[in-house]
C-alpha cells in the first residue's frame, strides 16, 4: 500500500511541476490580415483571423481555427457519405517564439515545413498615429529573401512583439503591411489573456535543417504541386475536376508573408 501511495505521490508531483512549467500569456492580441496572393489579380483578396498569445519570453501566432484543429477539437465539420469530419483551417501557418528563437511552420501541399527564422532588423521613422487608443510609431524592415515591410509599433506594451514573424521593436506591432500592399494585417482587439503558450502539434511536419529547405521546397511545390500533394484530384459539389483550376491557383501565388 505504502508503494502504490509513493507511485501515486511522485506522479502527482510531476503533474505539477508540467503545468508549472508551461508558459502562460499575459495578453492577446487578435489580428485581420488582408492578402492578395497573386498581385496580378488585385480585385482577388484572402482575408483571415489569427490571434498572439504572448508573455515576456514567449508568444505563439496562428488561427484559433489552426489550433482547435491539431488539438483534434475542431471549431467547424463538415458532412460527408462518412459522416462529419474536421473542416480544414483556412489558414495554418504559426509562428513559436521562445525567447530569441523564432520558429515558423508553414504548409507547403500537405506538409508543415518548419524552421528559424532569422530575426529582423528594423529601422525607426519618423511619423507616429494612433491605433485601438495606443500612440504609435513606424518602422521599415527589409526581409531576408528581400521583401519591404512597414510595423506600427506601441512602446504602451513594451514587450518586443508582433503577428507572424514581425518582432524585436521595443514594443508591440499593431498594424504591419508589404511595399506593394498585397500584405496588410491589422489588430482587431487588445486584451489581457491567461491562456498557455505552446506551439501547434502537425500531423505531417517536416523539420527543415534550413529556411532555404522550406524556400526550395515551396518553389518546387508551385512549379509542381503534386510533389508535396500525392496525386492531386480535386472535385466541387457538383463532381466536377476543378484540378487545373487548383494547380493553375497554386502557381499564381506570388505573395508570401516570409
Amino acid at each position: 500500500m505504502m508503494k502504490k501511495k509513493l507511485v501515486f505521490a511522485i506522479i502527482g508531483i510531476f503533474s505539477i511541476s508540467l503545468l508549472s512549467a508551461q508558459e502562460k500569456a499575459i495578453m492577446e492580441i487578435n489580428y485581420e490580415t488582408k492578402m492578395i496572393s497573386d498581385s496580378l489579380n488585385r480585385d482577388k483578396v484572402n482575408i483571415f483571423n489569427t490571434t498572439l498569445l504572448f508573455n515576456n519570453t514567449h508568444s505563439i501566432y496562428c488561427s484559433k481555427e489552426a489550433k482547435a484543429y491539431y488539438k483534434g477539437i475542431p471549431t467547424q465539420t463538415i458532412t460527408t457519405s462518412a459522416g462529419p469530419i474536421a473542416k480544414y483551417p483556412k489558414t495554418t501557418e504559426s509562428i513559436y517564439k521562445n525567447n530569441e528563437i523564432i520558429t515558423a511552420s508553414l504548409p507547403v501541399g500537405k506538409y508543415a515545413f518548419t524552421f528559424e527564422e532569422p530575426l529582423l532588423k528594423w529601422e525607426i521613422l519618423n511619423e507616429t498615429k494612433e491605433i485601438k487608443g495606443y500612440k504609435c510609431r513606424l518602422a521599415k524592415t527589409i526581409t531576408d529573401t528581400g521583401q519591404t515591410f512597414f510595423a506600427w509599433f506601441t512602446s504602451d506594451i513594451s514587450i518586443p512583439e508582433g503577428p507572424f514573424r514581425f518582432k524585436g521593436l521595443s514594443g508591440v506591432v499593431l498594424e504591419v503591411y508589404n511595399k506593394n500592399r498585397t500584405i496588410e494585417i491589422y489588430a482587431t482587439d487588445v486584451k489581457k489573456s491567461e491562456d498557455i503558450i505552446e506551439p501547434l502539434k502537425y500531423y505531417n511536419e517536416v523539420k527543415a535543417k534550413t529556411k532555404a529547405q522550406f524556400l526550395e521546397a515551396r518553389k518546387n511545390f508551385q512549379e509542381n504541386p503534386s510533389m508535396y500533394n500525392g496525386n492531386i484530384k480535386v472535385v466541387d459539389a457538383n463532381g466536377n475536376d476543378r484540378t487545373k483550376f487548383m494547380v493553375d491557383r497554386i502557381k499564381s501565388i506570388n505573395t508570401f508573408l516570409d
